[in-house]
């Protein structure tokens, strides 16, 4: 979905936004993060978002990977004139994974298909499942979201005694059940997963699943799309897909994220620290 910037949309940037997952909507960051419209607590109607990206620039919300939502072009068209504007790759979460792949194909390809590619943002990125699950674990403890009870428990059934002994590669035994209740802490209760530091809000939109709920008032019908899918004609990076099945699977090969050495800017925010 295109948001054309409300300032000067033939000059200004355009931005690429993939929500996370993988599999996860974009429309999510359409309605509840950066879009021109948001939705309210209840979920019954929208209000302005006065934080909108499109202030200053045309924003495209692209539904990845295949079958997720409702994308689809129906003509063979590929570029209008706005590929002569600056373009940025963004995204958040599972983005840490796909979007420097893409961003890698995208300059691989500039000799073919000239794009004025300027940077490429990730906010909250997973980078490395056995970096990020294992650093999980000491941040939930470090800021008081688990007490010292189940932290004495992780720290012996699942680190050795010792927090830089940690393997959480086989979570089996009480070693599971015990890391098991400290990722759900993330989730259960009053605390936003995104934002630990916000106050407390004890209603029950606070959640993050109440909020992914909220979505299914809309009654999106699916069959369809499902259909358009399934004709569609994808073409798989098979290089990259195997990394990150080897990334995901049941060792912990290092990260299959490639490393871009050129001038494109990488920023790697995370509202965590503060």
């Amino acid at each position: 979905m295109l948001t054309n910037s409300k300032n000067n949309p033939e000059k200004d940037p355009v931005i690429f936004w993939y929500n996370g997952g993988p599999g996860c909507s974009s429309l999510l960051g359409l309605f509840t993060e950066l879009g021109p419209y948001l939705l309210n607590k209840d979920g019954s109607k929208l209000i302005e978002n006065p934080h909108s990206w499109n202030n200053n620039a045309s924003v495209v919300f692209i539904e990845s990977p295949a079958g997720v939502g409702f994308s689809y072009a129906t003509d063979g068209n590929v570029a209008t004139n706005d590929n002569i504007n600056d373009v940025y790759i963004t995204g958040e979460s599972y983005a840490g994974i796909y979007l420097p792949m893409l961003t890698s194909l995208i300059v691989k390809g500039m000799s073919k298909f000239k794009i004025n590619l300027k940077g490429l943002a990730i906010g909250n990125p997973y980078l490395n499942k056995k970096l990020d699950y294992e650093s999980a674990l000491i941040y939930a403890y470090g800021h008081g979201i688990v007490d010292e009870e189940l932290w004495q428990s992780v720290k012996k059934d699942c680190c050795k005694g010792c927090v830089d002994g940690c393997d959480i590669e086989n979570l089996v035994g009480r070693c599971s059940n015990s890391a098991i209740q400290i990722y759900n802490s993330f989730f259960n209760g009053n605390i936003n997963a995104y934002d630990i530091y916000r106050n407390c809000d004890n209603s029950p939109n606070s959640s993050s699943n109440q909020k992914y709920d909220m979505f299914s008032r809309a009654a999106f019908r699916l069959k369809n799309m499902a259909k358009l899918a399934k004709k569609a004609k994808m073409n798989i990076m098979e290089e990259d897909t195997r990394r990150v099945k080897r990334d995901d699977g049941s060792s912990f090969d290092p990260s299959p994220v490639p490393c871009l050495a050129g001038k494109i800017l990488n920023l790697y925010s995370d509202n965590n620290i503060k």
